[in-house]
């Protein structure tokens, strides 16, 4: 999930609220992941950049697609 950082500035802003909205559709288990890397930033909520959320919804959403992935790898 990388932004394109060649886009308008409000492009940018628009995509990562957008990755945002998604998080309503995520699991608990991801949710409270996602919640859990924001929080270990160290920084409080009101610092927190876009950039920082994008990281941590970066992380998240890749950590919970090879989670998913792993049962699929098993032994056929």
């Amino acid at each position: 999930m990388s932004l394109d950082t060649q886009a308008t500035p409000a492009r940018q802003i628009a995509t990562v609220f957008g990755f945002i909205a998604d998080t309503l559709e995520w699991s608990h288990d991801d949710y409270q992941a996602l919640i859990a890397r924001l929080v270990g930033t160290g920084k409080s909520t009101l610092s927190l950049t876009l950039g920082d959320v994008l990281d941590a919804y970066t992380a998240t959403a890749n950590a919970a697609v090879q989670q998913r992935a792993t049962p699929l790898r098993g032994g056929h």
